[in-house]
């Protein structure tokens, strides 16, 4: 089988070819004339929560809390220097794991 092309379809074909060689450079000129992106530094490590030991021996973060009865939790604290403390609440707060806060007395203090 033969594959036969019009007389009129050639300039269509011939310029289809032209606008593809036309674009294929234009991309590669921008490519090789675009200056190299500069270099994204990694982000800095975030502050380990033990280094404020030193700045402040009572700061502490809640490192779990569970329910024990409707309405009563267990909080478990870490502290700065990474011994740990438990307390029970009653009443409803709003701390969440991971939040910061300082311990005076065996009682909490939001920070």
């Amino acid at each position: 089988m033969k594959l036969q092309v019009a007389a009129w379809d050639w300039p269509l074909l011939l310029a289809l070819a032209a606008i593809v060689t036309v674009f294929s450079a234009a991309g590669t000129a921008l490519q090789a004339w675009t200056p190299a992106q500069p270099h994204i530094a990694p982000l800095e490590p975030v502050e380990d929560a033990t280094a404020h030991a030193v700045r402040c021996p009572y700061c502490a973060w809640i490192e779990s809390k569970r329910e024990l009865a409707p309405g009563m939790y267990e909080y478990t604290v870490r502290m700065a220097d990474g011994s740990g403390s438990v307390f029970q609440q009653a009443l409803p707060t709003s701390w969440r794991v991971g939040e910061r806060l300082m311990l005076i007395d065996g009682t909490a203090a939001e920070k």
